[in-house]
């Protein structure tokens, strides 16, 4: 099924509401014990014997009961799949929950991060009506549940205008990044301080602008397929704009993470709540 076809599904369902009632629950729960926070999008970045907790979490996942909690006024989810074989989770997932979407990227070959993604991402931003838009990347995310309920989070507990998930390596691993971002998580708790371009939820109108001004900056030279360099001159360069999901209350990447700090609540569903 297309992202078009299941936006308009959804839309001839449950029409958007102005409502600002909290997002109802629907999904599965998924708890950080060490943080002692519930994430909601789970991204399993890397090679897959770097994230051993992936497949309890995502086989959980779709043993869970599908929904219909159709379009958000407030977020729309987008995501880039230019077609390629491994592509597609996300969808997968999001037509689980009954969550429409939007792709960019359909149909580009030798597709490379650092031209491609940032690309496909500002075409999907002129698509947006929603204030706010929430990213996942196609191959290796999940959204658990309601995307309303990381809306809520992130005007709970931000202030920056665009926040990405935060990650337990610094990539690509030089030393000017790895400095910075261990300045900008001073303080903070547990080891997911580093940023992840796999994940993020932002003012739409913001994430425009950051997005436009990624396709000016040149990919780092020891990484140069990788967006990643890209992100982390713009945070360095917009330390105040950007921030990261230390506590891992919206975000978790998976990879690299052996320790068993994870707690899956099958038949249960996603708070609603500000608490974690």
């Amino acid at each position: 099924m297309s992202a078009d076809a299941v936006l308009t599904r959804a839309l001839a369902v449950d029409p958007p509401s102005t409502d600002r009632a909290p997002a109802h629950p629907a999904g599965l729960r998924l708890v950080n014990e060490q943080l002692g926070t519930e994430p909601l999008v789970v991204h399993a970045h890397g090679h897959h014997r770097n994230h051993p907790h992936w497949p309890p979490i995502r086989d959980a996942f779709f043993r869970s009961a599908p929904a219909t909690i159709g379009p958000s006024a407030r977020v729309s989810v987008i995501t880039c799949n230019n077609g390629a074989q491994a592509m597609g989770l996300l969808e997968r997932g999001l037509e689980h929950l009954g969550v429409p979407y939007r792709v960019g990227g359909q149909g580009i070959r030798d597709w490379v991060n650092a031209r491609d993604k940032p690309r496909a991402i500002c075409a999907l931003l002129d698509t947006i009506e929603t204030p706010y838009v929430l990213y996942a990347d196609s191959r290796d995310a999940l959204i658990l549940g309601n995307p309303e309920i990381l809306v809520d989070r992130f005007e709970g507990h931000f202030e920056t205008d665009i926040v990405f998930g935060a990650d337990r390596l610094s990539w690509p691993p030089l030393p000017r990044f790895k400095r910075f971002e261990r300045a900008m998580a001073a303080g903070q708790p547990g080891d997911f301080h580093y940023l992840n371009g796999g994940t993020w939820i932002g003012r739409t109108a913001f994430c425009r602008d950051l997005f436009a001004a990624a396709l000016e900056i040149p990919p780092t030279p020891e990484a140069p397929d990788s967006e990643q360099g890209i992100l982390r001159t713009l945070w360095m360069e917009r330390p105040s704009e950007i921030a990261l999901d230390y506590r891992c209350r919206m975000f978790q990447n998976i990879g690299f993470v052996a320790a068993p700090i994870f707690r899956i609540e099958t038949g249960s569903t996603t708070d609603d709540a500000r608490s974690s």
